[in-house]
């Protein structure tokens, strides 16, 4: 097998996981999953960790490669998924055999955060929902920051915290909204 990133380079036997085989490059360490030995690690796995949160684990240099890439063990386009939950990067699947490629330190940035032993949802209608719906978030809270400033987007918020749970909620909107007041 080659890699899909250098094309010319042979892919290594490595082992990344208690039980887990993948194929690796020597040059730009990315990293093949074949399907079958996930799915047989993830069996003899049995369980899903708890996620842990990205401000609790250390940043570390991501090579995401943009490029297309073609499947190393069939030939076939992958295709590219945003992992979400601030991780910043995006894994390459193969829609035909259901390999994955990972660019270096991609294994280990999901594997320090927990959500290695979950790859298989991230390609997931479920998930790449969430991951739009949180892109949309944060680009909806960019908006307002720099539309209101820090502080008043921070002062806005805790104004509309306090008309949420406040028991005159519906009220209270009403007279903020009334023009003629």
């Amino acid at each position: 097998m080659k890699c899909p990133v250098c094309r010319q380079v042979n892919l290594n036997k490595a082992e990344l996981d208690a039980g887990l085989f993948a194929m690796e490059c020597e040059r730009c360490r990315g990293k093949w999953i074949q399907s079958y030995f996930y799915w047989k690690w993830r069996e003899k796995l049995g369980m899903s960790f708890e996620e842990i949160p990205a401000e609790y684990v250390t940043e570390m240099e991501i090579r995401d490669n943009p490029n297309a890439k073609l499947c190393p063990e069939c030939g076939h386009f992958l295709v590219r998924y945003p992992v979400g939950h601030q991780t910043g990067f995006e894994l390459d699947r193969c829609g035909h055999c259901g390999g994955v490629w990972f660019d270096m330190n991609e294994w280990e940035a999901l594997k320090a955060r927990n959500l290695h032993d979950d790859v298989h949802k991230i390609f997931s209608e479920i998930w790449q929902s969430q991951v739009r719906q949180d892109e949309m978030a944060r680009a909806r809270e960019a908006f307002f920051r720099e539309k209101f400033g820090e502080e008043d987007y921070l002062r806005a918020l805790e104004i509309r915290q306090w008309l949420r749970e406040h028991p005159l909620s519906h009220e209270l909107f009403a007279f903020v909204n009334d023009r003629e007041g």
